[in-house]
């Protein structure tokens, strides 16, 4: 055998470990998304993938997320204490998510708390995107950096709501 078909025949099963590695990475994600239904008491309920969930309601979200790792960009903006109230929001916002659809998930929260917790993860999504705009703009007036102060603290009031929602009774 030549150094040039071993060679070869490293890179064959390289290859074919690769193809099997992503075989096997593209049926567990299959696996994973498939949506299987199931009763808690409270009507049927089907199961919700924690990505398609985060797809559907946070695109803004995201958006701002990453804004806020800009630093440069938005520190002009927003003051210190802003950013951090903001961060640590988002930071709540994204442990609300896995809370909100786990718990969904096994049981552990109604559909009538789903609806309403659900509601208030979309508002916090709203308020986002109108962060969002506000961030993305070349230069603010004073009342629009007013009102970005006052969409933050909106937005820090509601992720802590989403915290106080979470706390057993």
């Amino acid at each position: 055998m030549t150094k040039n078909d071993r060679i070869f025949g490293i890179v064959a099963i390289l290859t074919l470990a690769v193809v099997v590695l992503g075989v096997i990475y593209v049926a567990n994600d299959w696996h994973k998304s498939k949506t299987q239904c199931f009763d808690c008491g409270d009507g049927q309920r089907c199961t919700i993938d924690t990505r398609q969930f985060a797809t559907k309601y946070s695109t803004y979200s995201l958006e701002l997320e990453a804004n806020i790792k800009d630093v440069n960009k938005i520190s002009a903006k927003i003051d210190p204490v802003q950013l951090q109230t903001l961060t640590e929001a988002m930071q709540s916002g994204d442990e609300f998510r896995k809370y909100l659809v786990h718990g969904f998930n096994s049981c552990a929260i109604t559909k009538e708390q789903y609806a309403q917790m659900g509601g208030t993860y979309q508002a916090m999504d709203g308020i986002a995107r109108e962060i969002s705009q506000q961030i993305n703009k070349a230069d603010l007036s004073q009342s629009e950096r007013k009102n970005l102060a006052q969409l933050i603290v909106r937005y820090g009031e509601l992720s802590r709501n989403l915290g106080a929602a979470r706390q057993p009774k």
